[in-house]
């Protein structure tokens, strides 16, 4: 169901063709599956020394990929679950998230400055704590952009305000624009994608409203 640059896929000859037969049928997942394979055969050698994990592998391992023929990448990083404690606890997923960014700017080089990194969740956090030092699933949010391709160092969207009037069902955070709407700029604005094509078939049902202006 995953997979990272620096996990073993150890697959048995038997279980590979268990896999090549449950994929067999759909050929985008069937070439996936494939690739993984053929990959992860390649990075075995180079990953061994242990010295690769979580974000910077991952990080790292996007890059490599980009710096050839791949334009979209996308992985996850966990650890943002702070049901308890949270000041303990978000700081090592600030951490992690830093790192992947840090990784990606330095291993990309000059394709830096070709190159838009949205950090997003489907979800937000509540506003107030819970009653054990952390905040539970929330309705709005925040997301970080980076990259030589943005226009940084601003915000964008309406802050909706932490006033009692101003939350979202008495707890969550105002979300005053869908997400995805920043996401399907990066496409239109980096890709020339029509604009009807990723609100239909890309994000479907998707408004996504007035251009930003994200990319240089």
């Amino acid at each position: 169901s995953s997979w990272s640059p620096d996990a073993d896929l150890d697959l048995s000859p038997q279980a590979q063709l268990l896999l090549n037969k449950l994929y067999s049928s759909d050929p985008l997942f069937d070439l996936s599956a494939q690739t993984v394979a053929e990959m992860s055969e390649k990075m075995d050698g180079r990953m061994s020394a242990g010295a690769a994990s979580g974000a910077w592998s991952l990080a790292r391992f996007a890059a490599d990929r980009l710096n050839e023929e791949t334009r979209i990448a996308a992985f996850s990083i966990g650890g943002w679950d702070t049901h308890r404690d949270q000041n303990s606890n978000l700081p090592a997923a600030l951490q992690q998230l830093s790192t992947a960014i840090l990784t990606l700017k330095r291993n990309l080089g000059t394709n830096w400055s070709r190159t838009s990194v949205l950090g997003l969740t489907e979800f937000g956090r509540t506003v107030r704590e819970n009653g054990s030092g952390g905040t539970d699933h929330g309705t709005g949010g925040a997301m970080v952009m980076a990259g030589g391709a943005l226009k940084g160092g601003r915000v964008y969207g309406r802050w909706p305000g932490l006033g009692e009037r101003d939350l979202y069902q008495d707890r969550d955070l105002n979300p005053t624009t869908d997400v995805r709407a920043f996401a399907a700029w990066v496409l239109r604005d980096m890709f020339s994608l029509r604009r009807s094509a990723i609100e239909t078939v890309i994000f479907p049902g998707l408004d996504m409203g007035d251009n930003p202006g994200l990319i240089l």
